[in-house]
């Protein structure tokens, strides 16, 4: 099994205070859209199973964008921020003309009245997530979603009602935990210092076990479940590791450039371009162990999938990935 992982664009219109890696200011010209066409080509030629495209906000390429990520055929997961304009301006032609098959959005808190008037940017992401998601299970049927929670001390306490209201709505789940800019290599991450009050501390374990436990008694649409039975240390202290092959296949920046991962950019594999590839594919792979090699841990769920299903079932961790699901 081999993942991508891709940037497609590093602009964003949000400004989540988890997230460090936006508005194109860390790479150069990004590019167009037959550079992407030629660069899903390679990854087409390396056997790539699964295309993860990220972000930063993929709907700002506009009309351009089913023409990048159809070209191949090959599946993929299409993160947006789910901004209300762009999800108005472009679905009917994506979703019935262009044939985009994906909406995978954050989605951070449940629909509550009591939390209606948080003015946090996530909230309201989570907000505009709703929107969109019910309105696609409505009118798209065909095109599958996908929601990923982030979660942190902030919002912990509604994750069982906000699963509960996402399986409702039939849509596929994917649960990560807060991690902060461990060591200064995670460009992905702010500080923990500027984070302080989304940080677990010991104290909230026992708590945080209890809301888990509940989760794991309704594990309909969860793609990652077993990751809820890791110990604290690994899943909050960013204490697993990848082991120097985060999921098999390469990161590429908006600029096309290589990433070590998702949330590092590395110091060797930096220097390649993924149109090296294929012709340098045994030197970028060892730079990418390298780099990856000294990452001090995180606790991602994309490489923790990756690594499980290798190790259990490489064919079902496909279908698992495809279709962001736990059963085929």
């Amino acid at each position: 099994m081999k993942l991508s992982i891709i940037y497609l664009t590093r602009r964003c219109p949000r400004h989540c205070f988890y997230c460090a890696i936006r508005d194109g200011k860390a790479v150069g010209k990004e590019l167009n859209v037959f550079e992407w066409q030629k660069a899903f080509e390679i990854l087409k030629e390396l056997g790539i199973d699964f295309n993860l495209i990220l972000g930063n906000e993929p709907w700002l390429l506009g009309w351009d964008l089913p023409h990048i990520v159809n070209h191949t055929g090959i599946p993929y997961a299409l993160y947006t921020s789910g901004l209300s304009t762009l999800f108005n301006m472009y679905n009917t032609r994506f979703f019935s003309r262009d044939g985009i098959t994906n909406l995978s959005i954050g989605v951070d808190y449940p629909i509550l009245e009591s939390i209606a008037d948080q003015k946090d940017d996530s909230h309201k992401k989570a907000m505009d997530a709703w929107t969109a998601l019910k309105y696609t299970r409505e009118r798209y049927p065909n095109v599958e979603t996908h929601a990923t929670i982030t979660v942190h001390k902030l919002n912990y306490q509604h994750l069982p009602i906000l699963i509960k209201q996402l399986q409702e709505t039939k849509v596929n789940i994917n649960i990560n935990f807060i991690q902060w800019n461990n060591g200064g290599g995670f460009d992905f991450f702010p500080s923990f210092k500027s984070m302080n009050q989304l940080m677990f501390s010991e104290n909230d374990y026992p708590k945080l076990r209890i809301i888990l436990d509940e989760v794991l008694q309704n594990t309909e649409f969860i793609q990652n479940p077993q990751m809820l039975l890791l110990s604290f240390p690994e899943m909050l202290g960013m204490k697993w590791h990848c082991q120097g092959n985060p999921y098999g296949g390469p990161t590429i920046d908006s600029d096309g450039f290589l990433r070590v991962c998702g949330y590092r950019k590395g110091k060797y594999t930096s220097k390649f371009s993924i149109f090296d590839l294929p012709s340098k594919t045994e030197a970028w792979q060892q730079a990418v162990y390298t780099d990856a090699m000294e990452c001090p841990g995180c606790s991602w769920s994309c490489p923790w999938m990756f690594h499980f299903w290798e190790e259990h079932d490489a064919e079902q961790g496909k279908q698992v990935f495809i279709n962001h699901n736990t059963k085929n």
